[in-house]
């Protein structure tokens, strides 16, 4: 839901009459806007900060230019710009739908018929805006919208020529980490290709509700990305080799968004009978048939979608809450009750197996016929892949045979082939376009209950206020409200200050000596692994493998699904370091003041990196580096390959916080109170955020914003690139826990015993859960439950 207005905040930008907030990024500020005839449309003002580059003004417009050349069925098309204003200014069309990590945080992963369906949508809006020149560079789940019309790829913000350079400043890599191509995270050319590895990343996220390259807390995603094979196992089996090869790490080697409208265009297809029209070809009435009312997407999220259309746009936001905008206005929606519920959003980092949303049955399995992988591709066309899994299942019998041929049964359906040129845009009547608009189309005859709002117009703006956050379809006497408590766990001890959801499963490591895995739906432990002393640290998972330390002075990889022990590392000291994994190496510290590379198969130390003190801090590895904080006062940076200081940041304090990496930025806090930004090429300080308390916490970043807790009773969120505070919420008592952020809410626990969900864009409480006792454990959020343990040894599921 869109913010009132601040007394900073302008009133007018160009033509537009600005209406509230959306949100905030780091290029700039995002607000609801109205044109003078009544249009929505969402603008985004540049920082000022970004406007002192002499030469950024010029490439704006060179690349708002391009932007505004975009035309496609599946893009938020840019309608306006002025580069040269004060500030600069970019607006979009305003579109009406939910994003699409809000609805994988609050439905759970989509099932195989959707995802293909998705990843038409998105060729297609790729092939739009590469045939304007543009490479997106920043495609990720907050930047796909579902729509009734299908999916829509929205912010332009930091698109760029496809040879151009950067338009931001030097050195400093753009874009999302998790959903970034290797060529982006190594400065190398950030080409179409690149675009293609983050549609791979995006359709794998929303398979498994995960991306493709992470594990464990505060993880080293980026070296994953450049070094590491994609985690595919929980990736439907008929996606896995198309997305495998959307994610191969040569550039050259990955398939156009030709090639791959061409062949999810010919998936989300039913059987031939349906397929061809009364000429043999592709016909607008069968395919309308084949996905009518929604049929892409499970019911309930193509009910939330509609009800986020209906909930219409153009309301003006005054300080006590939105008001209908002004009758006989185009554009204007109807009025919506504020008392109902509004669609919550997230960024989900995995979301548990029980709540995801079940596939299609089939009575067999995957099949592929074609050369490799989704290889070369021959001249007839692209290779044929086929799953019977992924047809929508027809409201009378199929006709009999096999539908994987053409009416002759001579091979596959037509697809058209690749584009000319490897890429470039095709006629906007061909057959492969027709298909994807009319299929992906259905959606808008889903019948709605209730209402709801969600205002939406680039990737960076804010999501609606989760203190309302049930759905409206549920029945108000059965459905849980956030903040309600779903189950609790008991463990013999206080709980690890941290916990890890994966897989379906929650990793709680307990004093009593025990790492604990419990389903993530029920609670009901699965196993348990005993050390026989206390386990402090969070596992990383990757590879099938749990990695976690114990006070017992090793470091342990256990099986997953049955906990039975693979190896263990023995250390000098108690491991109270919770490990990561990266480029299959396992690093973690000790409290005999060495960082450990651990092979992660077979348990041999690779070397050993001695600080100071004690290694408490949990590491971090990207950028062919790994971050980490040491009791002798000093953030490190440690060369992964060789275990060899890079350099080191003195504080004035121990640095227990696990630290934290966003555009080639290092946050960690130290216990001299404060919050450092440090260079990650050169442990350079950056800027320095005061508290009045020593900052334990392990800080997280989000879209352009920092938040720590602190010993003075505070979280915080603090503007990663300037270090000034955008709000403060006051706690009252001490922080320990290290703030998680998922969706528009950050989660964070306290030494008074209460688990609270605050707004990331305002500071202000969603709800708050009592627990009865201290809270260090550092919250797990993923689907629609926040996890975390307390020092009565009980770990509790709260809704989201």
């Amino acid at each position: 839901m869109a913010q009132p207005l601040e007394s900073s905040d302008p009133r007018q930008v160009g033509p537009y009459r600005i209406m509230g907030r959306l949100g905030a990024g780091g290029m700039g500020r995002v607000y609801l806007g109205r044109s003078p005839g009544g249009r929505a449309v969402a603008v985004k003002t540049i920082r000022p900060e970004l406007t002192d580059d002499p030469e950024f003004r010029q490439r704006f417009a060179r690349e708002a230019a391009a932007a505004r050349a975009v035309s496609g069925a599946f893009t938020a098309a840019v309608v306006d710009a002025d580069p040269y204003g004060d500030p600069p200014w970019l607006a979009t069309v305003h579109v009406a739908g939910i994003s699409l990590d809000a609805t994988i945080a609050r439905h759970g992963p989509l099932p195989e018929s959707s995802v293909l369906a998705l990843g038409a949508g998105l060729s297609e809006a790729l092939q739009a805006i590469h045939a304007a020149g543009l490479v997106h560079r920043d495609l990720k789940p907050s930047n796909v919208l579902l729509a009734p019309d299908g999916p829509k790829v929205i912010d332009f913000g930091i698109a760029i020529s496809a040879g151009s350079s950067s338009l931001t400043r030097s050195g400093v890599v753009v874009g999302t980490p998790a959903f970034m191509s290797p060529e982006q995270l190594t400065g190398g050319r950030a080409g179409t290709p690149a675009d293609v590895f983050a549609l791979g990343s995006v359709l794998v996220f929303a398979a498994c509700g995960e991306a493709p390259f992470s594990s464990g807390p505060a993880a080293g995603i980026g070296f994953g990305v450049v070094h590491d094979e994609p985690d595919l196992s929980a990736v439907p089996e008929g996606l896995r080799p198309l997305l495998a090869h959307c994610l191969e790490k040569d550039p050259a080697r990955r398939p156009t968004v030709a090639e791959l409208l061409a062949e999810f265009a010919r998936r989300i297809l039913p059987s031939p009978t349906a397929a061809y029209g009364q000429y043999g070809q592709y016909g607008k009435d069968t395919v309308t048939f084949a996905l009518h009312g929604g049929a892409w997407l499970p019911a309930p999220v193509a009910a939330s979608v509609r009800r986020a259309e209906e909930a219409g746009m153009g309301r003006e936001v005054s300080p006590t809450g939105p008001r209908p905008a002004t009758a006989g206005v185009a554009g204007a929606g109807a009025a919506v009750d504020p008392r109902l519920p509004q669609e919550p959003s997230g960024q989900t980092a995995g979301a548990p197996e029980a709540l995801r949303t079940p596939t299609v049955a089939s009575p067999e399995g995957p099949r592929y016929s074609g050369p490799g992988a989704f290889g070369p591709v021959p001249p007839s066309g692209p290779p044929t892949w086929t799953d019977a899994r992924l047809r929508p299942q027809p409201s009378s019998p199929a006709p009999s045979g096999d539908p994987s041929p053409g009416p002759s049964g001579s091979g596959p359906l037509p697809t058209g082939g690749p584009l000319p040129g490897g890429g470039g845009d095709r006629d906007p009547d061909t057959p492969t376009r027709r298909r994807v608009l009319i299929a992906l189309a259905g959606a808008g005859t889903v019948a709605a209950v209730g209402a709801g709002t969600y205002w939406l117009g680039l990737g960076d703006q804010d999501d609606p206020d989760e203190s309302a956050g049930n759905d409206p379809l549920n029945d108000p006497g059965t459905a849980p409200a956030p903040g309600d408590r779903r189950w609790t766990y008991s463990t013999g001890g206080p709980v690890a200050p941290a916990l890890l959801a994966a897989g379906g499963l929650v990793f709680a490591g307990s004093k009593d000596g025990s790492m604990y895995a419990l389903d993530a739906e029920t609670g009901k432990r699965r196993w348990a692994f005993s050390t026989g002393n206390g386990v402090y640290t969070c596992p990383a998972v990757a590879g099938g493998l749990a990695y976690f330390g114990s006070a017992d002075y090793h470091l342990y990889a256990v099986d997953v699904k049955t906990g039975d022990q693979r190896w263990q590392f023995s250390a000098r000291g108690e491991v109270n370091s919770s490990p990561v994994v990266a480029g299959g190496v396992v690093y973690a510290g000790s409290d005999d003041g060495r960082l450990y590379a651990v092979g992660a198969r077979s348990g041999d130390r690779k070397w050993a990196f001695a600080a100071e003190g004690r290694i408490r801090s949990s590491p971090v590895v990207a950028w062919g580096k790994i971050f980490v904080g040491s009791e002798d006062s000093r953030l490190y940076g440690i060369d992964a390959a060789t275990g060899e200081r890079a350099w080191a940041f003195d504080t004035d304090g121990d640095v227990k916080s696990s630290p934290a990496i966003a555009d080639r930025v290092v946050y960690a806090g130290s216990y001299d109170g404060n919050l450092y930004a440090v260079n990650c090429d050169t442990g350079e300080r950056l800027w320095t955020f005061a508290t009045r308390g020593g900052v334990g916490s392990s800080p997280a970043v989000s879209d352009g914003v920092v938040y720590v807790g602190s010993d003075d009773g505070n979280l915080y969120a603090v503007d990663a690139l300037t270090g000034k505070q955008r709000w403060k919420f006051t706690i009252g008592s001490i922080v320990y826990s290290s703030p998680t952020v998922l969706g528009k809410a950050v989660y964070v626990g306290s030494k008074n015993g209460n688990l609270y969900a605050v707004h990331t864009v305002t500071g202000k409480q969603l709800w708050t859960h009592r627990t009865g006792a201290d809270i260090r454990s550092s919250p797990a959020a993923t689907g629609g439950t926040v996890y975390v343990g307390n020092d009565s040894g009980t770990v509790f599921a709260v809704n989201r």
